[in-house]
């Protein structure tokens, strides 16, 4: 199978892994919510908060959020297996294809 093949597999794998865990998906990349998504050699999965969400002014319980919501993500997908990490800079989690 080819790279792009693998990484399509991983993409498919991981929204559904995601999904049944009980997680709602945003439908689109530009869409609020967990955002699931192909990136060179790896899936990424991003939470981008809703605009009934309001956390301008509470950016402490906003780190919170996303820093709760990145450790049961890491958590679910090594659970089945997954080679999940987390990028530094940006803070998403990161599914890396197997070699």
């Amino acid at each position: 199978m080819s790279p792009e093949g693998d990484e399509d597999v991983l993409l498919a794998d991981v929204r559904r892994t995601l999904e049944r865990a009980g997680f709602d998906l945003a439908m689109s990349e530009h869409a609020d919510g967990l955002r699931v998504r192909r990136q060179a050699d790896a899936v990424v999965v991003k939470w981008q908060p809703g605009i009934g969400l309001d956390l301008r002014h509470r950016r402490a319980e906003h780190e919170g959020m996303r820093s709760a919501l990145r450790h049961a993500l890491t958590a679910i997908l090594a659970q089945t297996g997954q080679a999940v990490q987390i990028d530094r800079e940006t803070g998403e989690v990161q599914i890396k294809v197997a070699h």
